[in-house]
């Protein structure tokens, strides 16, 4: 809403242009004195006013450019709903859309407008779900806050990219013959090292989720662990552990030799607490509860999962492994399984994939070898049946 004060009679105004508010509930405001013979000039120069006003801040009310609405989605959406660690993913590829999409009106872009992008993109590959998934989210809310119609979405005629599926290529786990050798060489390590590297390959456990173990997810009489929280870190909130996805949450059964040396480090970790005294920092979660972690610094800290990736690194270089990273110990975990004739079900829900298509599609291709074992096992009936003709 615009509006003016006439200072001096027929001569001096006070023009008004407002903003709405702030993310703090402040008005924002702009004003300009002007002289004027009369009111009527004074409305003329307040309509040229507030178009300067709002084009200079790429504002307008009915119709905000990309750029602003996305602001507002992310301070009013993003900001409140999402994982620290997924807003800061979330922030890198809004800033690639504003590049494209910035400079538009919301309700000018169209929906041939979006799919021409992806189908540039796609050649790239670059974060297409992604984009797609924030593009998406974006026009829903602003259907939502009434800032475009329903039936000018432009992202209802969009369909979602697809994308090309993630297989584990073999230079990407240890096989099963080179696991006997892993676990060898694994006992150099120190030992917090050795247990989160041996979770990780005997659970198929990632990175964050070994990091985020505490007591009270271990049932050390049934050797499980209920995986279902994660450690993340994130620049604007440092390190938090945070709830698993739905389809994350999950049951993991270990050998018993392994529980029975985690149980005594976390003995010991629990004895180092009591000598620490005041000094132990201990650490909240971000609910604000306190949580034991069994894989922290002295003060009770949990390592960083960089700390992780480069202890690994210079493990295998020291060793003369094979170039598998930290994550690779999951993928490993998955193909013995599977060389050894687990049930792919099995697999799939001690990884935590929601569809065993995923699964499927990730490690199915692996065992190629086990495939031409069973080939030369119908070879030898063949065999069998020219012995018997002579």
């Amino acid at each position: 809403m615009s509006s003016y004060k006439e200072l001096v009679p027929n001569k001096k105004y006070r023009l008004f242009v407002e903003l709405g508010y702030d993310a703090s509930g402040s008005r924002i405001r702009k004003t300009k004195i002007v002289e004027c013979s009369g009111k009527r000039k004074a409305a003329e120069l307040l309509r040229i006013f507030e178009h300067e006003v709002k084009e200079s801040m790429h504002l307008d009310d009915d119709n905000p450019t990309f750029n602003d609405f996305a602001q507002r989605w992310f301070k009013n959406y993003a900001e409140m709903e999402l994982e620290a660690s997924t807003k800061e993913n979330y922030e890198y590829t809004l800033d690639i859309l504003k590049e494209h999409f910035g400079k538009n009106r919301i309700k000018n872009i169209s929906t041939f407008q979006i799919v021409r992008y992806f189908t540039k993109e796609k050649s790239m590959n670059h974060n297409l779900e992604k984009k797609y998934n924030i593009l998406k989210s974006i026009f829903k809310y602003a259907v939502l806050w009434k800032i475009i119609d329903e039936r000018n979405n432009p992202m209802i005629g969009v369909q979602k990219p697809k994308y090309k599926r993630i297989k584990v290529e073999n230079n990407q786990f240890f096989d099963k013959n080179e696991i006997p050798g892993l676990l060898k060489a694994m006992e150099n390590l120190q030992e917090h090292q050795y247990l989160i590297a041996a979770i990780a390959l005997f659970g198929g456990l990632r990175r964050g989720e070994v990091l985020a173990l505490s007591p009270d997810v271990i049932n050390w009489k049934s050797n499980q662990i209920h995986v279902k929280s994660s450690l993340q870190s994130s620049k604007k909130f440092g390190l938090r552990i945070k709830s698993t996805k739905t389809e994350d949450d999950r049951f993991v059964t270990y050998p018993k030799s392994l529980m029975i040396r985690l149980k005594k480090f976390y003995e010991e970790r629990l004895a180092l607490k009591e000598e620490m005294g005041n000094l132990w920092e201990g650490f909240k979660d971000s609910k604000g509860n306190e949580v034991f972690v069994i894989f922290g610094n002295e003060y009770g800290k949990p390592y960083r999962p960089d700390s992780v990736t480069q202890f690994w690194d210079r493990f295998i270089k020291r060793e003369k492994l094979s170039s598998v990273s930290f994550h690779g110990l999951r993928h490993s975990s998955a193909s013995y399984l599977l060389s050894e004739g687990v049930n792919m079900k099995v697999i799939q829900k001690r990884l935590g994939h929601t569809d065993i298509k995923t699964t499927l599609n990730m490690y199915s291709h692996i065992n190629e070898d086990d495939d031409k074992d069973a080939s030369t096992t119908f070879d030898k009936l063949f065999l069998d049946d020219k012995k018997d003709e002579k």
